[in-house]
């Protein structure tokens, strides 16, 4: 069941980081003015990407109160961070480099040496 949360937690989280991407993707931020913070909060993904950050908040918090931290918080990181490498070169066409197979590749073997 703990992984069960930890994998609805991190659907939610990788939604709510896309919409945020998405929802930003043709704003550039150059500065904090009143204008900017308008144009921000007036999104609709804005908007989504936070309340879907708060689901993923609730399974994240119910998988702590079932499992260790220090095991439930590495796998959470890193199958996040794999999520949104995912995520960025499907969606968003950013590049897949050598560098970001590597540290992948070392994200997952560290987690697996963690979790065991």
């Amino acid at each position: 069941m703990t992984f069960v949360l930890l994998l609805l937690a991190l659907v939610f989280n990788l939604v709510a980081q896309g919409l945020l991407k998405s929802g930003v993707a043709n704003l550039r931020f150059d500065s904090i003015n009143f204008n900017f913070i308008i144009k921000i909060i007036s999104l609709p993904a804005i908007w989504g990407g936070g309340l879907f950050y708060g689901f993923s908040f609730l399974f994240y918090i119910m998988a702590l109160s079932r499992g260790e931290l220090s095991r439930i918080s590495p796998v959470s990181q890193a199958l996040t961070t794999i999520g949104i490498v995912l995520i960025s070169v499907i969606l968003f066409n950013e590049p897949l480099t050598m560098m970001k197979l590597i540290g992948i590749v070392l994200l997952i073997a560290g987690t697996i040496i963690m979790f065991l």
